[in-house]
Parts: C-alpha cells; sequence; structure tokens
C-alpha cells in the first residue's frame, strides 16, 4: 500500500499530527482485537503491523502486514462497525490513533486526504481480489509468488527486496503449512525466480514470479 506518511504534504501531516494521539508499542503487542468496535484510525509512523485472524485454537491467518507511513484498517472505521481481525506489532513501532470523528472530518476538509483514502481502498480491493484468485486453487508456487509479489509491492526502497518475513509468515499468508513454504521458496530460487542468501529472502525483479500467476 502507498505510505501515507511518505507521500502526504506536509500541511496534512502536521493536521494529522494534530488530530491523532501517538503510541509506542514493542514487538509482539496487542494494537485491537477482532471484534472490538473500530474508534480510531491506526497509521503507523515507524515500524511493522500484521493483521491476523484465529479461525481455530493455534492457527493463525494473516490477513495483512503493513509498514512505516501506512494506514490500515479503513473499511471498519468508515462503516463504524468492528475490526474483522486483531494487530500486533512486528517490530518496535509507533502508531497514529485518528479518532473516528476526526476521520470524518478530515475527509470533509481535506480533499488529499479524501484522495488518499479513495486510493487506499481502490489498492486495497485490487490485491484482496488478487489473493482470492490465486488461493481459490493455485498451486503452491502460485500462492507463495503471489504472497511475494505483495510483499516486493510494499516495499517503497529499489530492487533487491529483502523479504523481512519469516518462511512461517509466509506460509500463512499463503494458506500453506510452514514445510510445504520452505520446499516451495527453495523450488522457486531454483528456478531463479528469488535469491536465497543466507536464509534470507531476496527479490531482484517480479517478472519471473509473474510467471507463475500467469501459468
Amino acid at each position: 500500500m502507498k505510505p501515507l506518511l511518505s507521500t502526504a504534504s506536509d500541511e496534512l501531516i502536521t493536521v494529522l499530527k494534530k488530530r491523532a494521539h501517538l503510541r509506542e508499542y514493542a514487538p509482539g503487542e496487542e494494537l485491537f482485537a477482532a471484534g472490538e468496535s473500530a474508534d480510531n484510525l491506526p497509521i503507523i509512523v515507524k515500524g511493522e503491523v500484521k493483521m491476523v485472524q484465529f479461525p481455530e485454537p493455534g492457527k493463525e491467518v494473516i490477513i495483512g502486514i503493513f509498514g512505516d507511513g501506512e494506514m490500515f484498517a479503513l473499511p471498519p472505521v468508515i462503516d463504524g462497525k468492528q475490526y474483522p481481525a486483531s494487530a500486533y506489532t512486528m517490530a518496535p513501532s509507533e502508531i497514529l490513533f485518528v479518532n473516528r470523528s476526526d476521520f470524518f472530518d478530515l475527509l470533509r476538509e481535506s480533499h488529499e486526504f479524501t484522495l488518499a483514502v479513495l486510493d487506499w481502498m481502490s489498492e486495497m480491493l485490487r490485491q484482496k481480489t488478487a489473493s482470492i484468485q490465486t488461493l481459490a486453487g493455485g498451486s503452491a508456487e502460485q500462492r507463495i509468488a503471489g504472497v511475494l509479489i505483495r510483499l516486493f509491492g510494499s516495499e517503497s526502497g529499489p530492487p533487491p527486496i529483502k523479504i523481512k518475513l519469516r518462511r512461517e509468515d509466509i506460509g500463512r499468508m499463503a494458506g500453506l503449512t510452514t514445510e510445504t513454504t520452505i520446499r516451495t521458496i527453495l523450488r522457486l530460487a531454483d528456478a531463479g525466480a528469488i535469491r536465497v542468501e543466507h536464509g534470507k529472502i531476496f527479490i531482484d525483479e517480479v517478472g519471473r514470479l509473474a510467471r507463475y500467476l500467469a501459468g
């Protein structure tokens, strides 16, 4: 997703910081739980957050990972319902929380903020559609390739992109076991679609990964 805080004007950032309250978190802390009222829009000043669901005891499904400058959990804030998933920090993080009433004031007052929200919603719809298509019947290679392409696109720096997530987390995003994920990543590396160096995954470009989705 396009990081709001790295693309917004100084004026909008100033307004956001005045309207929001800032909280600091250690890794692994909960921001909110699934089922809680979506009263605040979270924006990550710095750090990393994952949104997860627990369909059954002991099973975690990652539905989104967000980093520096990104806002997330927009739909429930807009419709005033509950957060559909829980959110946890994956690194030391600073989070701005914009109260729902202030959120709607900003939509009325700031054309720039409104466009950023619309852009976020459009991108999220594209990502969800791609994820559903991949998980509906894709092979392990297709599922992992789809996740890696999403992670590649979420980074703002130039290639090569280092994937920070563990194999276990990549597997959860793809709906696969850790063992299957490890084997699949090795096959993708053998095929030259990615590089694995000292246990870390690097992506130089997404062309070869995209071929798995086309196939």
